[in-house]
């Protein structure tokens, strides 16, 4: 199992294809890679807060 979230592998994934020209890089692209990130932030702290309770319980 990857330990990378799936956010964080789209995201990923989009920026490959990005740079091999596959998609345009436009706002639409840019909205949806912010959207990924932020999300991407969100997976990572609740596996975070998840994890410390685990800790502690």
């Amino acid at each position: 199992m990857s330990s990378q979230s799936i956010p964080e592998q789209l995201r990923q994934s989009l920026e490959r294809h990005l740079e091999e020209s596959d998609l345009q890089n436009d706002e639409e692209m840019a909205q949806i890679m912010a959207r990924l990130s932020d999300l991407s932030a969100k997976v990572a702290a609740a596996k975070a807060k998840v994890l410390a309770k685990r800790k502690s319980g």
